[in-house]
C-alpha cells in the first residue's frame, strides 16, 4: 500500500536533503516535496521548465542546476551506448504473457518499457483486456498497477465475479489484490489527469513497485473538454504531453503503458473503417496498436487486428474469445 502522508514526506525529505550539501535551500527541497516530488530520480523526469514552474522560479538557472546535481548523485549522465548494449537491455526487459495465446504467440507478449494500445467500440472486451494485463503482471511479476479510470468503467467489475475469475485463473489472490497491488484512480478532469501523471503516479512507480500504468481510455477526456475544431490543436498538444510523460516513464523507469482507446469511423471511398481517435499524435508516440473488433456483440468472438505493431504486417489478426475468466 502508498505510504501515509507523513512517512512519504519524509522519505523525500531524507533523499532530497542530500541536496544541502549541493548549496540548495531547505525552501527549494520543502517545495519540491510538498509538490510531490520526493526523489532524485523524480527530478530527473522534469526539464528545467517545467521544474521553473514547479517551483515558482524566475528563470531556469536553478531548476538546471538541480537536474544536472541530480543526475550527478544518480550517476545518470546522458550518453550514447552501442547498439548491442541496447540489444542486450532489451533482452533484459520482462515481457507479458497476457493470456490470449494468439497474441503471445505473435509477438511473445507484451514488453515492458513500453506502450500498448487497445482500440475498439463498446463492447469489444478492452477494459477486459486492460484488467487481464493487471492481474496477469501481479501473477508473473508480484508488480504493483495503477489503474486510471478516465470513463468510470471499472467500477463495474472491481468486485464482479468476473475479475475474481480472471484472479482464479491467474493464480491471484483476490482480497490481497485489490487491498495490495491494485490502485485506482477516477480523473475527473485533463487537469487532474496531467497533475497525477507528473507527480502522484510517478511517485508510485518510483516508491511504490508500480511498473504498470493502464489507463482507459487514453483520448475520452481530451474528447469530451476540448470542444469544436478551433480547440482541435490545442487538444492535441495537451494530449501529447501526457502521452510524453507516460512515455518518459516507460523509458527512464521501465513500465509497461496500457491504453485502451475509443475509435471514431473513418470514410474511405465507399466504405467505412474504424480507425483509433487521437489523430497522429497518438500514431506516432504508441509503441504498438491494435484494433478490437466484434462483428456481433451477441457473440463472445472477435479479432486483434495489428495496426502498427513491430515485426507484424498491418492487418495481421489475432482471434479472441471473451469467457467469464477473461479473454483467450
Amino acid at each position: 500500500m502508498p505510504r501515509r502522508k507523513a512517512e512519504s514526506s519524509e522519505v523525500g525529505e531524507n533523499e532530497l536533503g542530500r541536496l544541502v550539501n549541493f548549496g540548495f535551500s531547505r525552501q527549494t527541497i520543502d517545495r519540491l516535496v510538498s509538490a510531490g516530488v520526493k526523489s532524485l530520480r523524480h527530478i530527473l523526469l522534469f526539464n528545467a521548465e517545467e521544474l521553473q514552474e514547479l517551483l515558482g522560479s524566475p528563470d531556469t538557472d536553478l531548476p538546471r542546476r538541480l537536474i544536472n546535481t541530480a543526475r550527478e548523485l544518480l550517476a545518470e549522465s546522458p550518453m550514447a551506448v552501442s547498439a548491442r548494449e541496447r540489444v542486450e537491455a532489451l533482452s533484459r526487459m520482462p515481457v507479458l504473457k497476457t493470456g490470449v495465446d494468439g497474441l503471445d504467440n505473435a509477438v511473445g507478449g507484451l514488453r515492458f518499457g513500453a506502450s500498448h494500445e487497445f482500440a475498439g467500440e463498446f463492447g469489444t472486451g478492452k477494459t477486459i483486456m486492460a484488467l487481464q494485463t493487471a492481474i496477469a503482471s501481479i501473477s508473473q511479476f508480484g508488480f504493483n498497477v495503477v489503474y486510471i479510470d478516465t470513463e468510470k468503467t471499472i467500477d463495474h467489475y472491481l468486485d464482479s465475479q468476473l475479475l475474481r475469475s480472471m484472479c482464479n485463473r491467474f493464480g491471484v489472490d483476490y482480497e490481497k489484490m485489490i487491498s495490495d497491488h491494485l490502485y485506482v484512480y477516477n480523473p475527473a478532469t485533463v487537469d487532474d489527469l496531467e497533475d497525477f501523471i507528473k507527480l502522484k503516479l510517478t511517485d508510485l512507480v518510483i516508491n511504490n513497485n508500480a511498473k504498470v500504468i493502464v489507463v482507459d481510455s487514453i483520448t475520452a477526456l481530451y474528447r469530451a473538454q476540448f470542444r469544436g475544431r478551433e480547440r482541435l490543436a490545442e487538444r492535441q498538444q495537451r494530449l501529447h504531453y501526457v502521452l510524453d510523460w507516460l512515455r518518459r516513464l516507460t523509458i527512464r523507469l521501465g513500465v509497461l503503458v496500457i491504453y485502451t482507446n475509443q475509435v471514431m469511423t473513418s470514410p474511405t471511398g465507399y466504405i467505412e473503417v474504424k480507425m483509433p481517435v487521437g489523430g497522429n499524435v497518438l500514431a506516432h508516440t504508441v509503441n504498438a496498436r491494435w484494433l478490437m473488433v466484434r462483428a456481433s456483440k451477441s457473440k463472445g468472438e472477435g479479432v486483434m487486428r495489428a495496426l502498427d505493431v513491430p515485426g507484424l504486417p498491418p492487418g495481421f489478426e489475432v482471434k479472441y474469445v471473451i469467457g467469464d475468466d477473461g479473454l483467450h
